[in-house]
């Protein structure tokens, strides 16, 4: 026969297991946010979560009465915890037709505007059309939106693409002459150059084309808790025609006069 004291013990341990367990659970939050820094969109600034794109994630998640906490990866990390990690959300990601499916589409963060950008010290390097930009050589973010589209486009890393890391190191190689173009929103290298106190408008030529307009989204993994993501969509639907909400979405203008 087993002894009472010898039951009331094991019992005991399983109980504490389970404590354990279920603290380990808690320890990961079930729903977070990921991003890539964007000077435009979504950026830390003084260990504040600073941009539009960063608002806009705000009252989605008060609206909802959700919290996710916001980490800031290189994009090709981001892009792939969202597409893998259930219960995740990426802030500012371009909807395009090859990604339709991989992802729930919350709500509109950006109208945006990719332009390649070329020097006015260098004249021979504007463009007028997409042929013309197939000569030269582009800086662009590697697995970015711009990478992946410029691909599709017909654009090659062995002829014309110089795929970087980070914005911040394409921009230094730009501005260095060993490439021709670089191809990213206007506004970002016009911003570069008002925190250097030097005129953009006498320093670079922006060549934005038709193919290179698009819109940028709060998506979820596609595998997101269904009872989450209902609350998402129907915080996303009522901050439609919330006055702070239009105002985050038209914070900036596409591109400067």
């Amino acid at each position: 026969m087993i002894k009472r004291p010898f039951i009331e013990l094991f019992s005991l341990g399983i109980l504490l297991i389970n404590i354990l367990f279920m603290s380990s659970v808690r320890a990961e939050p079930d729903l977070i946010a990921v991003a890539a820094e964007h000077p435009l969109l979504q950026y830390q600034e003084n260990d504040e979560i600073k941009g539009p794109s960063a608002e806009i994630l705000k009252l989605l998640l008060q609206t909802s009465q959700l919290e996710a906490p916001l980490d800031f990866f290189p994009w090709s990390r981001a892009y792939q915890t969202v597409l893998n990690r259930k219960n995740t959300l990426i802030v500012s990601m371009v909807r395009t037709q090859a990604r339709e499916d991989k992802f729930h589409w919350l709500i509109k963060v950006s109208e945006l505007v990719r332009g390649f950008i070329s020097l006015k010290s260098k004249p021979e390097n504007s463009i007028r059309t997409i042929s013309d930009a197939k000569s030269k050589t582009i800086i662009v973010i590697r697995d970015s939106y711009g990478h992946n589209s410029l691909m599709n486009l017909g654009f090659s890393e062995k002829t014309n693409l110089y795929v970087v890391s980070s914005l911040k190191h394409g921009i230094a190689l730009f501005l260095s002459g060993k490439v021709d173009l670089i191809y990213t929103e206007p506004n970002i290298l016009t911003d570069y150059f008002t925190e250097q106190k030097q005129n953009a408008e006498a320093l670079i030529s922006v060549h934005v084309l038709p193919e290179t307009r698009r819109e940028s989204y709060i998506a979820a993994n596609i595998n997101t808790d269904t009872g989450t993501l209902e609350k998402l969509n129907l915080a996303a639907n009522k901050l439609q025609t919330d006055p702070n909400y239009q105002y985050y979405l038209a914070f900036k203008a596409l591109i400067k006069k």
